[in-house]
């Protein structure tokens, strides 16, 4: 039996090639841009985005509040009786879903008391944001709008770990950021494996821990959004909008899973299990091939969008019954790995010159002896 595991459009962003890369985010090497939308249109591009559309707190959100115009993508805020509220907003939310690198965005921030403007990123599709499968919100700047002559200064920006309704933690801060955010600036948040940082016109401002074994790490959604919240808008400065110059999202490590949107690129011969032992990041399923049956294969395919040196990973399981002999091959190396000993994590299997696209995989071969577990795999970029 052979089983594949593909996700559908969700994937769709991680699975093809990256657009031309640009410059480097913040360092480094191998970042390639792979969503990006500069609003310079006339219409909002409806294959990337989902309308916010929502009724909450103070407002109603609406679809036709979303205008762009001059190369910006504007969201209205109004005094309108709409929805059982006296006043709507909006947002964007990206049909894509990712998962680790920088996101950024420029932004000019509205005049006014009571509306609630956002960059942050939750897996969802604008019609709720209490949605059963969301998990992980990072919020790259949540910023509460200010009347004049007061500056409009203080951001707040961190992580949420949800179960369903229940904010579970949270790591965050609210700083004064010296700046009036009712001018243009530029904010990024860089997500990786053990921590998000949120940048504000290239300068570093905070960074909140954010452990797989300890949360939850699903791919999200990207969200631009306004919303009345908190205070009830003051209509003395209505009509107004929130506006935002373009999103962007970069990529260079490749993470794949046995499940759900990372699982793009797995592959399965023999006769595979699910197990009831967790994977990499929390609540992740795992895979067992059957018990003392040799020959039995689970594959991790990435789609490389540059080619470069990667240093390559699987992720073991220990486990008294797991395979003390399984055997992973990648670009024409091989390595055994005893899932019985040591600890459960990620096991080196090299640094490989590696081909841009689909050419190179990670193969584990069940040895016969135990279980051979499968769960995840990491391109890391060097």
């Amino acid at each position: 039996m052979k089983r594949i595991l593909a996700a559908s459009a969700l994937i769709a962003l991680i699975a093809l090639p990256a657009v031309p890369a640009q410059a480097d985010p913040v360092g480094g090497t191998g970042w390639n841009l792979v969503f990006v939308d500069d609003f310079n249109g006339t219409a909002v591009d409806t294959a990337k985005w989902n309308f916010r559309t929502d009724v909450k707190g103070f407002s109603a959100q609406r679809p036709e509040n979303i205008t762009l115009s001059g190369g910006l993508m504007n969201i209205n805020l109004k005094q309108e009786s709409f929805g059982g509220k006296s006043f709507t907003g909006g947002g964007l939310i990206s049909k894509q879903a990712f998962r680790y690198g920088y996101y950024e965005t420029r932004a000019k921030l509205n005049d006014g008391v009571g509306w609630h403007t956002s960059f942050w990123a939750m897996a969802g599709d604008g019609s709720t944001t209490f949605g059963p499968d969301r998990k992980t919100e990072l919020d790259g700047f949540e910023i509460d709008s200010k009347s004049s002559p007061t500056a409009l200064t203080n951001i707040h920006s961190g992580v949420h770990a949800w179960n369903g309704s229940t904010d579970m933690n949270n790591v965050g801060t609210t700083y004064n950021s010296g700046l009036d955010l009712r001018q243009w600036h530029v904010y990024g948040m860089e997500w990786t494996e053990a921590n998000v940082k949120f940048y504000v016109d290239g300068v570093l401002k905070f960074t909140a821990a954010y452990a797989p074994t300890k949360w939850t790490h699903d791919h999200v959604n990207i969200w631009l959004t306004s919303i009345g919240y908190g205070t009830s808008p003051d209509p003395v400065f209505l009509p107004s909008a929130a506006q935002f110059d373009y999103i962007k999202f970069w990529q260079k490590d490749y993470y794949l899973d046995n499940d759900g949107p990372a699982a793009y690129g797995y592959s399965e011969t023999g006769t595979w299990l699910n197990s009831t032992l967790t994977g990499w990041t929390t609540n992740s399923p795992t895979r067992y091939a059957a018990c003392h049956s040799a020959g039995n294969t689970a594959t991790w395919r990435p789609n490389l969008a540059q080619a470069g040196n990667y240093a390559v990973y699987v992720h073991k399981i220990v486990h008294s019954g797991s395979d003390v002999n399984a055997r992973y091959d990648v670009a024409g190396t091989t390595t055994y790995v005893n899932g019985t000993t040591g600890t459960t994590g990620w096991v080196p299997l090299g640094t490989h010159a590696l081909p841009a696209g689909t050419a190179t995989a990670v193969k584990l071969t069940s040895s016969g002896t135990g279980c051979a577990r499968a769960d995840a795999v990491k391109f890391v970029r060097v």
